[in-house]
């Protein structure tokens, strides 16, 4: 009750709801994106390619969300659904209106990327796409893709896995054959089936004699592969010996070319880079740890991240580098001593992180302290927080 100045004393005006109009709200509509004017509608085509890849990247969210076992698959699935869909030619206004906002739709949620960082990203090739008709993918060599290069196996591979279930095969038919008795109509059957899996075996083998390795992980396959294979399948002739022995030696000559080929100045780089980070990684194994406390290994932990620093600033300025003929960075025997003693100090901190996940905390000081330089550690080395562990250990230590 609320009394209102003008009127009579004793007189209030009553405003509860009671007294007020009831009216029940309106249920929202279902939330519909606005059409384009003069658009249109998307063509067969696209519409088919828009809702393969919707689907394709609802399930990967769908696994990824729920930790199912087959996130791989789904996550290849869903590339493969957006790069069909990102390729496909474009033939009208409401096509590109469309085909730019799934594009954009999946680059900026959680399995895009946002940052352009070559002609092959997902941005670049929409923009050529609908700016300039430009569908076809890139050739390989003009791919600067900011993910992983498309991985091309090895022929060599697929001929012994397609030869060892041949030779499977043919060796069980085998078996029964010689468990039949001669004569009987069984014994025909089984001799006549098992020479047809022969056969097949035969030629698979003969596939691998004529393909050639294309890479050390493939001639290493074909050459530890190769004689059990003859002394199982006992060659027919000499001239299969003889071309076994071949195909060793073409697998050996290609790897000889493909070495004789590269740069040998990038060669002698990434060699020496390698064996920089190999003495670095030794040097950083000879420091004996286990006589200092939780707080000394912090306090040193601190101190080599200040120094790594430092020799990162160092191999940066312009006396340690200088310009090749190439016009790329090469390092002056400065900038090599420089960027030796980042990898070491860094090498250090990984090996004073892993000792005070070792140690036991004693008390509340030194459990803070250890989670303090285990968090650094996992910033620096994953841009965020990866270990599962770790994320445990904080909630449980540090949550108020």
């Amino acid at each position: 009750m609320l009394h209102v100045p003008g009127m009579p004393e004793g007189v209030h005006v009553s405003f509860s709801p009671e007294h007020l109009p009831v009216s029940s709200p309106a249920q929202p509509e279902r939330y519909t994106p606005l059409a384009l004017v003069g658009a249109g509608t998307p063509s067969k085509e696209l519409t088919a390619l828009l809702d393969a890849h919707e689907m394709a990247y609802g399930y990967a969210l769908y696994t990824e969300a729920y930790g199912l076992p087959d996130l791989s698959e789904r996550r290849q699935a869903e590339e493969e659904a957006f790069r069909a869909l990102l390729h496909t030619p474009l033939q009208s206004d409401a096509d590109r209106a469309a085909y730019a906002a799934a594009v954009i739709s999946r680059q900026m949620h959680s399995l895009g990327d946002g940052v352009i960082s070559g002609r092959d990203h997902p941005l670049a090739v929409a923009y050529r796409n609908i700016r300039l008709g430009e569908h076809a993918r890139e050739p390989e060599a003009m791919r600067h893709v900011g993910r992983k290069a498309e991985r091309v196996e090895d022929p060599i591979l697929a001929a012994i896995d397609a030869h060892r279930a041949a030779y499977a095969a043919w060796h069980l038919l085998m078996l029964a054959w010689s468990d039949t008795l001669a004569g009987t109509p069984e014994y025909e059957a089984a001799e006549t089936i098992g020479a047809t899996a022969r056969l097949r075996e035969r030629d698979a083998f003969r596939a691998i004699l004529t393909t050639r390795p294309t890479t050390p992980a493939g001639f290493a396959a074909l050459a530890s592969y190769l004689p059990d294979v003859m002394r199982q399948s006992n060659p027919d002739t000499e001239a299969e010996a003889l071309a076994a022995l071949d195909a060793l030696r073409a697998g050996v000559m290609s790897l000889r070319l493909e070495a004789a080929s590269a740069d040998p100045v990038a060669t002698a780089e990434a060699r020496s880079k390698t064996d920089n980070v190999d003495l670095a990684r030794l040097s950083a194994e000879q420091i004996d740890l286990s006589a200092l406390d939780v707080f000394q290994l912090s306090g040193l932990f601190e101190a080599y991240q200040v120094a790594r620093f430092s020799w990162e600033g160092v191999e940066q300025r312009p006396y340690s580098f200088e310009r090749g003929t190439d016009r790329l960075r090469h390092l002056t025997d400065l900038g090599k001593i420089a960027r030796f003693e980042e990898e070491r100090a860094s090498w250090i901190m990984h090996r004073l992180e892993q000792e005070i996940v070792s140690r036991k905390p004693e008390d509340e000081e030194q459990r803070d302290e250890i989670l303090m330089v285990r968090t650094q550690q996992e910033f620096r080395c994953n841009a965020r927080i990866h270990d599962n562990a770790l994320l445990v250990d904080i909630a449980r230590d540090w949550t108020v």
